[in-house]
């Protein structure tokens, strides 16, 4: 009866999801103002109830968020569903994000609702353990991605700058090589700064995650004073100046394109820029789990 309920449950949030999908789709068939407003409504809704489920889960659970693959794959639907709420506020009403995101967050919720085992990850919280695996694959591969739009805003930025500074002096494109016009480069800019932080903050979120959760289980942490953190957190603050200036119109143009060659770079020494330098760093080292890495 238990695991009825429970799949009733986990069916409400699934199909507010399903019924926000339709709602995107519905973009190529109906024209209808209020259509927006349902959708991010129905976003909204799923997310809140898919919260509270996770909240008690995680209340009469323990650790069986974070040691079962049910558990895991809702954390992960649950993220990508504040990604895409986060895309559908801040981007473009005419912007179809959901059309690509959603359908990934029914997959997940579909694949973890499927039998509702409670079997762990193989060695729990160990070092070596499946679940250890998963999320850091999670957390690397969300931090790629916002890297990827960090990259494109940057690239922007940089065609953004050139294409000002020969308008500027008159002068005309060489090699027959023209590039987008000012308004393009920064609207592309602004777009992939959108994607980029919530990105970048869900894969720092997992990060942390896996430090204290590595903490409780054998003591293997890494340190907050350790550069790899600090110059991750800097970077994360930076990108959160970097959106909070996109809105602000004295930021508007050339200065907004030169924070974001900021932004670009203290994500590339945050990556980077301590192995080049031989800083030591215990991320991903020897610290974690007493042993080689």
């Amino acid at each position: 009866m238990a695991g009825l309920v429970e799949k009733l449950t986990v069916l409400c949030f699934a199909g507010t999801y399903g019924l926000a999908l339709a709602s995107d789709l519905a973009r190529f068939v109906v024209r209808w103002h209020a259509r927006w407003y349902l959708t991010v409504g129905l976003t909204a809704l799923g997310w809140i109830v898919q919260t509270a489920y996770l909240v008690n889960l995680g209340r009469i659970g323990d650790a069986e968020l974070v040691t079962t693959p049910f558990g895991s794959l809702l954390i992960l639907a649950w993220i990508l569903a504040a990604i895409n709420l986060y895309l559908l506020v801040r981007s473009p009403r005419t912007a179809a994000a959901g059309l690509f995101v959603l359908p990934v967050v029914l997959g997940l919720v579909v694949a973890a609702s499927m039998g509702m085992k409670r079997t762990a990850w193989v060695g729990g919280l160990g070092t070596k353990s499946a679940a250890i695996t998963f999320w850091g694959t999670t957390h690397g591969l969300l931090l790629m991605a916002g890297s990827v739009f960090t990259c494109v805003a940057f690239a922007a930025g940089l065609m953004y700058l050139v294409q000002s500074n020969r308008l500027k002096h008159k002068r005309p494109p060489r090699f027959g090589f023209a590039l987008p016009s000012l308004e393009q480069s920064e609207r592309l800019n602004r777009g992939a700064i959108t994607v980029a932080f919530p990105l970048l903050t869900a894969g720092l979120i997992i990060g942390l995650i896996l430090t204290v959760a590595l903490h409780r289980a054998n003591g293997a942490s890494i340190g907050w004073t350790d550069p790899k953190v600090i110059s991750t957190m800097a970077m994360w603050v930076v990108f959160a100046v970097l959106l909070h200036a996109r809105y602000r119109p004295e930021m508007r143009g050339r200065r907004m394109m030169l924070l974001s060659v900021v932004a670009f770079l203290f994500l590339a020494f945050s990556l980077f820029g301590l192995e080049l330098l031989q800083i030591p760093s215990a991320h991903g080292g020897s610290r974690l789990g007493g042993g080689p890495s």
